[in-house]
């Protein structure tokens, strides 16, 4: 398939999707909502209507008066709905560690380039202990709900970290380094594999997990290896043996921990440094 067949395609996926978005979970449908979604003319979104409608026949009617698609009772979903689901508009409470300001903008885009070019960057970096210069090869942008993360090799430390954003307050490039094969980010295993993160209710709020649509479920996560461990923590996965961390708010247990116990950064983990007696 060529380039351009296949931009073609996915181009009429995303209107076909929308479409079903629009009855499945609004119960109506307009080509004047195609319009203005895609910027399309009246004829495009009556191609787009006439599309879905021979892939699903029995899934809309029009409203001869009111001149809209209805969701027809009949109605069965062609797309995956669990993917329709991430496109519907959720209010989401302001993030205050959302980079605004110009200059952290563009240590963002230097630092962004110098990931395309896989070329390595001295950083000054604050920690606990003070400011520091170091010397790293960025391998990617992460956001742990919490904060922003730099994942990069920190020649310091002679291993792939995590540096947190707001702590780098300056950037410039090594002009003319070389990296080294243990250095490159494709080398970064836990960044670029993937592991299974299977939770199930805490046995001491079973009452609250009905809140969650969990009940006896086991629920399954799949996640980058180097963000298990701010994942577990953000959503306080109890990780410890035999469940045994107590309070309202462990809503969930980590039941493959033996699986995962290779992830770096576990430990972040609500009971994972005390799972053992």
């Amino acid at each position: 398939m060529k380039k351009s067949e296949i931009s073609e395609s996915a181009t009429w996926r995303e209107r076909l999707e929308f479409v079903e978005l629009l009855a499945y979970f609004h119960g109506t449908v307009s080509r004047e909502e195609i319009m203005n979604r895609f910027h399309v003319s009246a004829a495009s979104a009556t191609s787009v209507l006439s599309m879905y409608n021979k892939k699903a026949p029995e899934n809309l009617s029009y409203n001869v008066r009111l001149k809209y698609y209805e969701t027809s009772k009949s109605f069965k979903p062609v797309f995956d709905v669990r993917m329709l689901t991430e496109r519907i508009p959720v209010y989401t409470m302001p993030k205050l560690h959302k980079p605004a300001d110009d200059n952290a903008v563009a240590r963002i885009a230097l630092i962004s380039r110098s990931i395309q070019r896989i070329q390595s960057l001295t950083i000054t970096y604050s920690s606990a202990s003070g400011k520091s210069a170091r010397q790293i090869v960025p391998v990617a942008f992460a956001d742990n709900l919490l904060r922003w993360h730099l994942r990069a090799y920190d020649r310091k430390r002679e291993r792939y970290s995590d540096f947190v954003f707001g702590r780098i307050q300056e950037v410039s490039p090594i002009e003319g380094d070389t990296i080294k094969a243990h250095e490159h980010p494709d080398n970064d295993k836990q960044w670029h594999s993937f592991i299974d993160l299977k939770l199930r209710a805490h046995p001491y709020n079973l009452v609250d997990a009905r809140s969650f649509d969990m009940g006896n479920e086991i629920y399954t996560i799949k996640i980058r290896a180097a963000m298990a461990g701010y994942f577990l923590q953000v959503w306080n996965v109890d990780c410890s043996h035999g469940a045994n961390l107590k309070g309202p708010k462990y809503h969930y247990v980590l039941t493959n921990i033996e699986e995962v116990a290779h992830v770096s950064d576990l430990d972040l983990a609500p009971g994972y440094s005390v799972r053992r007696p």
